[in-house]
């Protein structure tokens, strides 16, 4: 019976390096299927936010094209106005038409709550679509400056065109009112003032919602391309 050698130090050495590399490699493709894993749930919830984030873009684009149309009925009353040659024949046409370019006005409030959230939480910044991150950037941009443009107006149409209403027409029911007001005791008209002040007013409130005009469709068309980042990242 032949006499086993004892394996030498080397041979023992390369052993338990070939094991540790095992356990080692073990460990690596665990911690990789983890992170993959990990990986994946992420990219699930980031896909499942921005599908709610687009359909905030989709019901945005709705309230901006209602927002346009409320501004182009306004102008189209504030060019009529404009365009009339005295008061003389103040009647029941041309008081709703200056009741309707003086009086009313666009309101635009966007749908965001899923971008106020990334924003808000911090997410926004860690999405993986740097092109969907600056579009995004710009949307937002746009839709703050809509924001200012807005309370201006507001403030010039409570100092000026209210004003200008309450003091010069016999104005006869509220807008929108939701309270019963029917047979108001509404009285005649006063003598209105000078065209002159008429038309001013009306150049001055058409130049400010032409303006507005431009940036609802300058936030239309950002809206557009972050739909556009949208789709192909979900594709």
């Amino acid at each position: 019976m032949t006499e086993q050698k004892p394996p030498s130090a080397s041979s023992l050495a390369v052993r338990l390096l070939a094991e540790l590399a095992i356990i080692v490699l073990g460990v690596l493709i665990a911690l990789w299927a983890d992170g993959w894993v990990s990986d994946r749930q992420d990219r699930k919830k980031e896909a499942a936010r921005i599908a709610a984030l687009r359909d905030n873009v989709v019901a945005t684009r709705e309230r901006l094209t209602a927002a346009i149309e409320d501004t182009d009925q306004v102008a189209g009353a504030l060019r009529d106005i404009v365009y009339w040659e005295g008061t003389e024949d103040f009647g029941p046409e041309k008081k709703q038409t200056l009741m309707a370019g003086y009086l009313f006005g666009p309101r635009f409030t966007p749908e965001m709550n899923v971008y106020d959230d990334l924003e808000n939480s911090g997410e926004l910044a860690l999405l993986t679509s740097d092109s969907l991150r600056q579009s995004l950037a710009r949307m937002s941009a746009t839709l703050f400056t809509i924001g200012v443009s807005q309370q201006d107006l507001m403030t010039v149409q409570q100092m000026n065109f209210d004003r200008f209403i309450v003091d010069n027409v016999a104005i006869g029911y509220v807008p929108d009112s939701p309270f019963n007001l029917d047979n108001i005791p509404v009285g005649e008209d006063p003598p209105l003032p000078e065209m002159r002040i008429i038309r001013n007013l009306a150049l001055f409130k058409l130049d400010l919602i032409g303006q507005l005009r431009q940036e609802y469709e300058s936030a239309d068309a950002a809206l557009g391309s972050v739909l556009e980042e949208i789709d192909d990242y979900l594709d």
